[in-house]
């Protein structure tokens, strides 16, 4: 069986990561996230994205919307426990928006985390590189 490449997927250094391939990155208003490089490139072209509502309360590990491609339905799942306090409604407008920048104009939400030190659960870009790389052996 042949593999692929995981270096073939871009993976940011500043950015914390999810293990259900979501990114994250700290910022003054709360936990900015979005799908990795990964999630849009086996997606395919993203057709419509569900987000979840300012003013909802999320729980890390669950379920807060989700992603539709051709190929599949995919759920986005929320990185840390609190409270959402804005959505990019341009990915709504313009899913694609995801697969041609995932990690910049392509950002789901962002969450007020409920306690300090909600990354500290995340892989850091190395670790998350060594899941792909594990994860391609089987591709």
């Amino acid at each position: 069986m042949a593999t692929q490449p995981a270096s073939r997927w871009q993976v940011r250094d500043d950015f914390s990561y999810h293990p259900r391939h979501h990114w994250c990155r700290e910022q003054a208003d709360g936990v900015l996230m979005g799908v990795t490089d990964y999630t849009q490139e086996r997606a395919g072209d993203i057709l419509y994205v569900s987000l979840p509502v300012p003013g909802e309360t999320v729980r890390a590990g669950e379920p807060m919307g989700s992603i539709e491609s051709g190929k599949w339905v995919g759920q986005l799942y929320a990185p840390v426990s609190g409270v959402v306090v804005a959505v990019n409604e341009r990915v709504a407008a313009d899913p694609r928006l995801l697969n041609r920048d995932p990690y910049e104009a392509g950002w789901i939400a962002v969450i007020r985390p409920d306690a300090a030190g909600s990354l500290d659960a995340l892989w850091d870009a190395d670790r998350y590189r060594a899941a792909l790389e594990e994860m391609a052996e089987d591709l």
